[in-house]
């Protein structure tokens, strides 16, 4: 994806957390087959819905991260330009080559994790030439912090979203209560992704299943694991796939959980409260 040419948007509607676009903005319900019938209503709103963040969506808050913070970063390594925003695979100077991988990047805050391909959440996360990159990077980058204990990754629900690009919080964990959860499990059951309890929790209104790393200070692939517990919904307009979120997290003795999400609270707000 070649920017060179593009100016980045840094003017949306303000303030930031009003979900809405510079002129036309539509809520974009998703119809599924629940009891009594309730359409999804994601939090973000778009001019033309459920196609991502396309040209249509340029000048709406919920595309900020595709057309605004992403672009600065591209605009950057195609310059050859000082930036903060990381890239796996490293995005050189110059033009995309042709049949360029696509990469996950850091942004430039440091706190969200996205892909240069067009890709609006965790739904079509399959789809990514690189299933497992975006956690990965975001491994990484806590590992070179030396914040495996005060730093977890989330991906957001359909739900609970406020960006229709997919992306990962790399968030502050210290207030979690899911890391002291985690530490009284016996690790030889959760080999494979088992159910965890989070009755113990303040706001429980979630279901978790996680799976252990199996060596202390090991990262832990995530992304497959989302994907796989998705394969159940395909074809489907089940309700309950719009509440699929995912996290990784360690635990006090610095083992990695890659944990899916279900449930009405977003996955954000259970590995990283405020």
């Amino acid at each position: 994806m070649d920017v060179s040419g593009c100016i980045c948007p840094s003017s949306f509607p303000s303030p930031s957390n009003n979900l809405i676009c510079n002129g036309n903005s539509i809520n974009c319900p998703i119809t599924c087959n629940q009891s009594p019938p309730s359409p999804i209503v994601p939090r973000a709103q778009l001019s033309q819905c459920y196609s991502g963040c396309v040209n249509a969506n340029s000048e709406c808050n919920g595309c900020y991260i595709w057309f605004s913070s992403l672009c600065r970063c591209l605009r950057a390594f195609q310059a050859g330009s000082q930036t903060d925003c990381i890239a796996s695979p490293v995005i050189g100077p110059g033009p995309p080559q042709p049949h360029q991988s696509p990469s996950w990047v850091v942004l430039a805050s440091g706190d969200l994790i996205t892909t240069t391909q067009l890709i609006p959440g965790i739904l079509q996360l399959s789809t990514a030439d690189d299933i497992d990159g975006g956690f990965r990077l975001g491994q990484d980058t806590i590992n070179s912090q030396q914040a495996r204990d005060s730093l977890a990754l989330a991906m957001n629900s359909v739900s609970t979203r406020s960006e229709e690009q997919i992306h990962i919080h790399l968030c502050d964990s210290t207030k979690t209560g899911i890391r002291g959860i985690l530490d009284g499990l016996d690790h030889s059951k959760y080999r494979t992704s088992q159910p965890v309890d989070l009755s113990s929790l303040h706001k429980p209104n979630s279901a978790m299943n996680c799976r252990v790393s199996p060596n202390s200070g090991a990262d832990i692939n995530m992304g497959r694991d989302a994907v796989d517990w998705l394969k159940q919904y395909q074809g489907s307009s089940n309700c309950n796939q719009y509440d699929v979120g995912a996290g990784v997290i360690t635990d006090s003795s610095d083992y990695s959980w890659a944990c899916v999400v279900t449930g009405h609270r977003a996955a954000e707000s259970l590995f990283c409260p405020t």
